[in-house]
């Protein structure tokens, strides 16, 4: 296999950075704070998708050896700033993987420009938002970490993989939804919090309010069309009482959305998106949290893929509610172009 997939205790893991593996890593902040400085980012996780099916982290990392492949490579932390070249950093022939921080100001200026950075499409640009478990919330912050113990929550861990030239990367992304035909939904201001008032219709209203009022199923994502390109923001809680939703990434107010298509049996929707996405096991792969619940993935032995269970997904642009995976093959003759698929 082309890229390898594990976990392991944080002693094997420092073990595997010790012998300079390349390793993309995720797991809980105190194991990843104990690793020693190498070749790796990581970000954190509480769960993950491994070959036996979903686990819990308790005291686990998982790790992607990418030193097979790896022909050179650059590492950094990041701020927006530095964000905002990485276009023009991307490797000639290989890819770049960027580890966010979950809740960060960083993801919410990534996701209103990352799309819009020069170069973006150079190369493909793969990685996931870091994550805590969900009950956590307001009690541990996600977290990312660039090659030593001092993990950031304000900036992105980035690592750059030139791969030997009769390889080449495609990204692919397997989205469940599709705006449905419900009222446009438009934001006044950007934001994981929607406290006060949208428009709904092109009548003012508040979102949280709205959800109880019309039955809306608390599973789906608001989708934009942003030039082709299906947005999801996933709702991760709302408050009627309140009047607060709150959002896996920012709403942008320059999009416009609607709830996605009614999903009648998640699980067996989720499955034949697995079916149609086809072998990804190789790959380095990352999944939704709410796909995770809703699709019951943590109750499920056999999937075609692995990879840390996040707050978003990074596939050029910033996504929630997908499965995004990074494929490397070594067949330079079916190669399209930097940036395919």
């Amino acid at each position: 296999m082309i890229i390898e997939h594990g976990t392991g205790t944080k002693d094997k893991i420092a073990e595997l950075i010790l012998e300079g593996r390349v390793l993309i890593l995720a797991g809980a902040e105190a194991d990843l704070a104990c690793l020693p400085d190498g070749r790796w980012i990581g970000g954190t996780a509480a769960n993950f998708i491994t070959a036996e099916g979903g686990q819990d982290a308790n005291g686990r990392i998982f790790y992607s050896d990418l030193t097979r492949i790896s022909q050179d490579l650059r590492l950094n932390h990041f701020n927006l700033t530095e964000m905002r070249q990485i276009g023009g950093l991307h490797p000639v022939n290989g890819f770049t993987v960027a580890i966010v921080p979950g809740f960060s100001a960083l993801l919410a200026g990534l996701s209103a420009e990352i799309l819009d950075y020069q170069g973006i499409y150079n190369a493909p640009l793969f990685g996931w938002v870091s994550a805590v478990s969900p009950g956590q919330l307001g009690k541990l912050q996600p977290k990312s970490f660039a090659g030593n113990a001092a993990g950031s929550t304000e900036q992105a861990a980035v690592m750059s993989i030139t791969l030997p030239d009769d390889y080449f990367a495609q990204l692919h992304i397997a989205n469940l939804f599709s705006p449905g035909t419900g009222p446009e939904i438009h934001f006044s201001q950007p934001g994981f919090v929607v406290d006060g008032q949208c428009l709904i219709g092109g009548k003012p209203d508040n979102l949280a309010h709205y959800i109880e009022r019309e039955k809306i199923d608390r599973r789906l994502p608001l989708v934009a069309d942003h030039e082709g390109a299906m947005i999801n923001i996933s709702i991760i809680s709302t408050d009627p009482q309140g009047g607060n939703t709150t959002f896996l990434a920012p709403v942008n107010p320059a999009l416009t959305y609607r709830f996605a298509v009614e999903v009648l049996d998640y699980q067996n929707e989720f499955s034949r998106l697995l079916n149609e996405l086809g072998p990804v096991s190789g790959a380095l792969s990352c999944i939704c949290v709410q796909h995770y619940e809703h699709a019951g993935l943590h109750e499920t032995t056999e999937l075609p893929f692995q990879g840390p269970v996040t707050f978003g997904q990074i596939a050029y642009g910033v996504l929630n509610q997908t499965l995004a995976c990074l494929t490397v093959t070594h067949n330079a003759e079916d190669y399209s172009g930097p940036g395919s698929g």
